[in-house]
């Protein structure tokens, strides 16, 4: 405000500020009520979004003195701590720099580079740069923008996900005490989220306390954390499905252990051939699916389970029960889930969940459940490993399952994926490829594009065509010619077009 000025005699002196252009850049009351932006509601976003765009567009020099603080409080008619936070966010943007004893200048632009494309350069461990596997499986992770199709992807599109929920939720825990942000968070994770784990694990035959979870950063942390704490022998052999997902396999050899494949059938582990590896290698530990494995989409039949426990017994073999995507099976339509855990009563078996496939892949939240000796050993290397818990996540997640939002979610998610499946599976044989029958639920199909056919080089082609598709040798090498489809992203933009016009091509 102008405490010494009023009327007319504040309007001259805004004026002459106004016409003295050369001290400086000068921003008046007036400029705020006019900024043309939408959502700009704060002062600080005002005065952010007007001088960024006189620097953008050039109308102030690099080198410019900005007003100070407490002039440009005095123009705008607004507080030193407003006019101080604008220029706070100025600096953060890289916009002004802050020279102590001396006020803001507008600072020179940063150097982009012409290209956007990644620099060609030799990696450490492939002297002519990532093979052409890992290439793809980083873009499967991070998809470049663009791209007409995603069918490849591993998660939910963007249009699938619960935003309104997310989005209460977050504000929700924004409101609260934020004071418990002051210390370390749990090791086993946030209590009130470990107390709901117990109730929905319950519900699915689990007994498991809150004393029997630890809460993870996603599914991925929790195997690994298994793999940190319990394989620790490099060279030990370790069972695994074929196919399953590649950052499995990756976390086992980083490890120095040796994955062993155990062939994965329509109905589950071959169980011979685990038979025949538990005698030859007497593995300690069994990594598999039991419902919607990732990336056939398969679910283990009851007898299958019997079986694989009755060898756990016997070979005193550890489950690792990975059930990223049970809360995608349908609670009716047909026979029910058979989960290792709930018939273990996690004796021999790890339980391992996620929310990132069923919420967002950006909220990363996992759990596991075990005996309280195994998870004793977890938790002691997880505290050493990260400190303390990603607590703003785990509380958003608290907040969407204590108030039901989670369950209404992954209802809404189930009845679309069903009636998205009958119509992908169509269009995916029309394309000329083969979908079994017993796959019919969850997110995803595993389709075979044939005899002969090299699912890594038609991938290629397609990228080249701006569809981003996931080859069966990401998955196994005893795969080739298959491709895993996101059915929630297989009828946007034409990927199933384009397939099956390069299938016609050969």
């Amino acid at each position: 405000m102008f405490p010494q000025a009023r009327g007319g005699q504040q309007r001259k002196l805004m004026r002459k500020r106004k016409l003295r252009r050369e001290d400086g850049f000068v921003i008046g009351r007036a400029d705020l009520e006019n900024t043309g932006e939408e959502g700009a509601h704060s002062l600080v976003d005002r005065i952010f979004l007007r001088v960024s765009a006189a620097i953008r567009g050039r109308r102030i020099g690099t080198g410019t003195r900005m007003p100070s603080v407490r002039q440009l409080a005095q123009d705008c008619q607004i507080s030193r701590d407003t006019a101080a936070r604008a220029y706070d966010k100025l600096v953060a943007h890289g916009l002004l720099e802050s020279r102590p004893g001396s006020g803001y200048y507008v600072r020179a632009p940063a150097v982009r580079s012409a290209s956007q494309q990644p620099l060609a350069r030799p990696s450490l461990f492939y002297p002519h740069g990532l093979a052409e596997v890992t290439r793809l499986r980083l873009a499967l992770q991070h998809p470049a923008p663009g791209l007409a199709s995603q069918s490849g992807i591993g998660t939910l599109p963007e249009d699938w996900i619960a935003e309104a929920g997310i989005a209460s939720a977050l504000r929700t825990v924004a409101r609260g005490s934020q004071r418990r942000l002051a210390r370390h968070g749990e090791a086993q994770g946030y209590l009130p989220l470990r107390q709901q784990l117990q109730l929905k694990l319950q519900d699915a035959g689990i007994p498991a306390g809150a004393a029997n979870i630890i809460v993870t950063s996603g599914a991925t942390e929790a195997l690994g954390l298994v793999v940190q704490a319990f394989l620790r022998s490099e060279g030990e052999h370790v069972l695994v499905e074929q196919p399953c997902q590649p950052l499995l396999v990756d976390r086992l050899m980083s490890s120095g252990l040796q994955p062993v494949a155990v062939a994965r059938l329509d109905d589950g582990p071959d169980i011979d051939a685990l038979r025949t590896l538990c005698m030859k290698y007497r593995p300690r530990y069994f990594f598999c699916t039991s419902v919607l494995h990732n990336p056939t989409g398969s679910s283990m039949a009851p007898h299958k389970a019997f079986q694989i426990l009755r060898m756990a017994e016997e070979f005193d073999l550890t489950i690792v029960e990975d059930d990223t995507y049970g809360d995608l099976v349908p609670h009716h339509g047909g026979p029910a889930a058979t989960r290792l855990a709930p018939l273990d009563q996690l004796q021999r078996v790890i339980h391992v969940g996620s929310f990132s496939k069923t919420l967002a892949p950006g909220l990363r939240v996992g759990y596991l459940a075990a005996t309280a000796e195994r998870i004793e050993w977890m938790a002691t290397y997880r505290a050493l490993h990260c400190i303390a818990a990603n607590s703003l996540a785990e509380r958003t997640v608290y907040r969407l399952l204590s108030d039901g939002s989670y369950r209404h979610q992954c209802g809404l998610l189930r009845a679309r994926l069903a009636q998205a499946h009958p119509a992908v599976a169509e269009a995916a044989r029309a394309a000329g490829l083969h979908v079994g029958s017993t796959a019919n639920a969850g997110l995803f199909l595993w389709a075979d594009a044939g005899p002969g056919v090299d699912a890594l080089a038609l991938s290629r082609r397609l990228l080249e065509q701006g569809h981003l598709v996931a080859p069966g040798c990401l998955f196994s090498s005893a795969h080739p010619s298959f491709l895993r489809l996101n059915v929630a992203a297989a009828q946007a933009g034409g990927a199933l077009e384009a397939i099956a016009a390069l299938l016609r091509q050969r």
